[in-house]
């Protein structure tokens, strides 16, 4: 059964008054532009936030295999204000052999690692600088996955959504020009309302490039597909890649079934509805389902025992 955390591990901390209250306790320092650009950053500092970070990650990985976690979802903010540090970022040493030791300690304990670029990155926006930002940005993730040695297949999944509706064309004529080592990590993922999955099923036709699909995402806009329907279409294109399929998970918080859009498309605490197609597929180990809930390892730690029952 192989069921993900999605970037961060919480852990319990008692208040003064007693209460009990769940953090991160993934220490992941960032930098602020702001006083970046009024020079207030030494290049010794941005040096040791960015080893700091790797080295939480490091940190992490015993957890994940003493809670026989398979998966996880690295986050975007490891080197936070990277495109202004690229001198640090790819000629330091010690970033280079801890990057190494990161990607080392995921293989040999057989956890999955993935990521999920933040929202900005746009591959069919009509404004050529940001479809070029964000190339940037997924080479920056692709050169990342290249340091920790993780495979050139979606095995080492770059997720991103379809971004701009109604541009499928362009959409992929931008992935059949990306550098290799994006183009061969990247996978797409449907979301609520500008591309479904039969938008990405098109996408993936010419490209090649397999949907991540999100079962929740699903339910705001189906394009009149099943559960069980989409569940098999998206699984069919990892068909050729030879890689486990990536799927999501996430609820609506109880009571808020009949709410608003926003409400309705927030992640829950905790997930409290699995549709079968999804746990018939994660017991039967033919797919990995990160888990988008807002309590994390506990939310995964409760989903074990929902499946099994």
């Amino acid at each position: 059964m192989s069921l993900g955390v999605c970037c961060q591990w919480l852990e319990p901390r008692t208040k003064r008054d007693g209460s009990v209250v769940y953090e991160n306790s993934i220490n992941e320092r960032t930098l602020q532009l702001g006083r970046f650009q009024k020079g207030l950053y030494t290049k010794s500092t941005i040096r040791e936030v960015y080893i700091n970070n790797i080295n939480e990650i490091i940190k992490l990985v015993p957890k994940l295999v003493a809670n026989n976690l398979k998966l996880f979802r690295m986050s975007s903010g490891l080197f936070s204000l990277a495109e202004y540090n690229r001198d640090i970022i790819d000629n330091d040493e010690q970033v280079s052999l801890l990057l190494t030791k990161l990607g080392k300690a995921f293989t040999d304990a057989g956890i999955r690692v993935t990521t999920h670029p933040d929202q900005f990155v746009v591959l069919s926006s009509d404004n050529p600088v940001t479809v070029n930002n964000a190339i940037k940005e997924l080479s920056h993730h692709a050169w990342v996955f290249d340091k920790m040695h993780l495979p050139a297949t979606p095995y080492a999944a770059i997720n991103i959504h379809g971004g701009k509706s109604d541009r499928l064309a362009q959409l992929i004529q931008v992935v059949r020009n990306l550098p290799d080592n994006v183009r061969s990590r990247l996978t797409f993922e449907n979301d609520e309302s500008a591309y479904s999955l039969v938008d990405l099923l098109q996408v993936h036709a010419a490209t090649g490039v397999p949907v991540v699909w999100d079962s929740h995402h699903h339910t705001f806009n189906d394009a009149n597909l099943s559960l069980d329907d989409a569940f098999g279409l998206a699984v069919y294109t990892w068909k050729n890649t030879g890689v486990k399929p990536l799927q999501h998970l996430s609820n609506t918080t109880p009571g808020l079934e009949n709410g608003s859009f926003t409400d309705r498309r927030k992640h829950s605490d905790y997930i409290h509805y699995i549709p079968d197609c999804q746990r018939d597929g994660v017991v039967r180990d033919v797919v990995d389902i990160d888990v988008e809930a807002k309590m994390k390892n506990l939310a995964v730690g409760k989903l074990v025992k929902l499946v099994c029952t």
